[in-house]
């Protein structure tokens, strides 16, 4: 997949690759684990370089996804 971030076209910090994949990744904190509340901790979207493995980590909903191929709007 390809990602956008506000409309501009998101590269990898490291290597500049431009294809992605996706992960959910949950955010931790020690006082939810402790009160076994984990599941209520808030997620953030994980795009991992295709060409390195890089993982960027993304709160909010400014990142946009699209399919390589098509183009077509995936998220």
């Amino acid at each position: 997949m390809v990602a956008t971030i506000n409309g501009q076209v998101f590269r990898c910090l490291v290597c500049q690759g431009g294809l992605f994949s996706t992960r959910r990744i949950k955010l931790n904190t020690a006082v939810m684990e402790f009160l076994d509340l984990a599941w209520a901790n808030r997620s953030s979207l994980g795009l991992i370089c295709g060409n390195c493995g890089y993982v960027h980590e993304f709160l909010g909903d400014a990142v946009k996804l699209w399919e390589a191929d098509t183009g077509d709007f995936w998220a």
